[in-house]
């Protein structure tokens, strides 16, 4: 029976873990997640600091997590998941009585659950979790190894926070992935599963024309600023000055409109366009980070403090390597991590 409820914990613990990660992977998407919730739990002063909450919550999680999977101070662990659960299980059953138009964000961006179904899991978790460590006396002490791959794990979290915080998410679960085609490239007659694995900009001009196909046709480089007061609009400059001179269409699409971009003394020479600012904050993470596109479909995107030195010649060069080098890179680094932390936690 003991390892029936030892297995039960480390499952609880896994649960925990891919739920804080997918979080932790996509800052700024779960900062979207928080600041719905405070707009339904009318907290909105809170909403400044939504991001950190959303960081101090996935690592939370994913500390529970590690600690229920390698076993290590079990008691301690077993009444934070708890509380956790407790805490969850009381917003999701809030959520469902109320059935807000929102995401319950328990997996980030990465899976969509209903409010009933958000409701389900955490009471199945708190059910295993009776389960598992009840009654607390009798939960044990691990092998004094299991310390060690308590704190290689903990280290692998921290490392892809702040990895996290630091570029774009090494997995993208947006509308805007990479090979994702534009609708505005598509036929009037394309199919309805051509459409519905398509995404639209929707930007618009300072006269109010909605010229979405210049993002469609050729190379294309867009830059989405979804906060302006805060962009660098010197270096902004610069990196158009590169797109155009790879002989790519450079796009500069701000969340505002045009007034204010003229009270802020933006460059007159920017080739701006105003489109919505969720858009633009799915397009591409970063406020002034680079996407390229080609003949509509995504090929790679940059954040704006790391667009590279080969960024013109990214442009440039074939796109179907550009997208599989980039790619290549990403895949074996998360899949390089998920070994790694699967192997210290569960194999050491």
């Amino acid at each position: 029976m003991k390892n029936i409820k030892r297995k039960a914990a480390i499952l609880v613990g896994i649960v925990f873990l891919v739920s804080g990660l997918l979080k932790l992977a996509d800052p700024v998407g779960t900062m979207l997640i928080v600041t719905e919730y405070c707009k339904f739990l009318h907290i909105g002063f809170l909403q400044p600091s939504a991001k950190l909450i959303g960081i101090v919550l996935s690592l939370i999680e994913c500390i529970i997590g590690v600690g229920l999977v390698t076993g290590v101070v079990r008691r301690i662990y077993a009444m934070a998941t708890y509380l956790m659960l407790a805490f969850f299980t009381l917003v999701t059953f809030i959520l469902w009585l109320r059935n807000p138009v929102m995401d319950c964000g328990c997996f980030g961006q990465a899976i969509h659950l209903t409010h009933a179904q958000s409701f389900l899991k955490n009471l199945l978790l708190l059910a295993l979790s009776v389960f598992a460590f009840t009654p607390l006396r009798s939960l044990g002490e691990p092998k004094p190894k299991k310390y060690v791959a308590f704190s290689l794990g903990l280290a692998c979290i921290l490392m892809a926070c702040l990895y996290s915080n630091l570029h774009l998410p090494i997995v993208e679960f947006t509308d805007f992935t990479t090979g994702t085609q534009l609708y505005a490239s598509l036929d009037d007659d394309a199919s309805d599963e051509a459409l519905a694995s398509s995404a639209m900009l929707s930007f618009r001009s300072a006269e109010g024309e909605y010229p979405d196909r210049l993002a469609a046709v050729g190379k294309v480089a867009v830059f989405s600023v979804y906060k302006p007061s805060e962009a660098d609009w010197t270096t902004l400059q610069a990196q158009v000055q590169k797109a155009e001179a790879a002989g790519a269409l450079p796009l500069v699409l701000v969340a505002s409109y045009p007034a204010q971009m003229q009270e802020m003394g933006v460059p007159a020479t920017l080739p701006l366009y105003f489109a919505d600012y969720k858009t633009l904050i799915t397009l591409n993470r970063s406020n002034g980070g680079g996407t390229y596109f080609s003949d509509g479909e995504l090929i790679y995107k940059w954040k704006a403090g790391d667009l590279p030195e080969s960024f013109a010649a990214d442009l440039a060069d074939d796109p179907l390597i550009v997208s599989s080098h980039h790619l290549v890179r990403r895949r074996l680094t998360a899949q390089g991590f998920c070994v790694a932390l699967g192997a210290i936690l569960l194999l050491m």
